[in-house]
Parts: C-alpha cells; sequence; structure tokens
C-alpha cells in the first residue's frame, strides 16, 4: 500500500523520482524501489515523507483514505452539543462529503463575519 500511496502523491504534485529524491535527500533509485515495493522505508523516513506531503503516516501505509489526522472518538476535547452530534453523525460519511461540509460551515462562518462586520 505505501508504494502506490507514494506514487501518488508524488505524481499528484508533478514531481519525477528525481525530484523527489533530492527534495528528501536520497538517491532516486530509493524511490523507485519504494515505489515498485522492493524496499520500504524506515520509520524516520516515513514521518519525514509524512510531513513532505502533508499527510499522515497512517495514510500513507494504508491504514486509512483520511490524509488529515481524524479525531479520537474517546478524546475528551470539550465539545458542545452541536459539534459532538456533528462528530457522532459524521462517522458513516465518506471523506468528500466530510469536505463538502467543512466547506459549507467556512461559508457560513464567513457569511456570519461579514454580516458582524457590517453592524
Amino acid at each position: 500500500m505505501f508504494a502506490l500511496k507514494l506514487k501518488e502523491l508524488r505524481e499528484s504534485l508533478g514531481l519525477s523520482q528525481r525530484a523527489l529524491a533530492v527534495k528528501l535527500g536520497i538517491s532516486q533509485s530509493t524511490v523507485g524501489m519504494w515505489e515498485s515495493g522492493q524496499r520500504e522505508p524506515n520509520f524516520k523516513t516515513i514521518e519525514d515523507i509524512a510531513n513532505f506531503f502533508d499527510v499522515t503516516t497512517d495514510y500513507l501505509l494504508g491504514r486509512t483514505d483520511s490524509k488529515k489526522p481524524m479525531l479520537d472518538n474517546n478524546a475528551d476535547i470539550g465539545f458542545d452539543d452541536f459539534t459532538y452530534a456533528m462528530h457522532n453523525e459524521s462517522k458513516e460519511l465518506t471523506d468528500d462529503d466530510k469536505q463538502m461540509l467543512l466547506d459549507m460551515a467556512r461559508m457560513l462562518k464567513k457569511r456570519i463575519d461579514e454580516r458582524k462586520s457590517k453592524e
């Protein structure tokens, strides 16, 4: 799974194997071996790759399809009733659905801020 995710991320930025290798400070052949599944990076390098692409290590390793961290269901972070309900109700949503919901919330927040600035 790592091999596929790495190649997908590299290509999404329009980078060649060589360009990625330069950015990570490794050889092009190493990137090629990772993408072909012949070798795997060590833990520190996986973390460096995740940081470079701004994704989680779980995403790189194929443990989740979400590129960004999700909230821990057991986290005690002081949810109000609305936030708690949205968190629980969103468990069945796809990543695209969640992104659309987040975009809608941001649009609503922008409208509220604009309305407040006019008052």
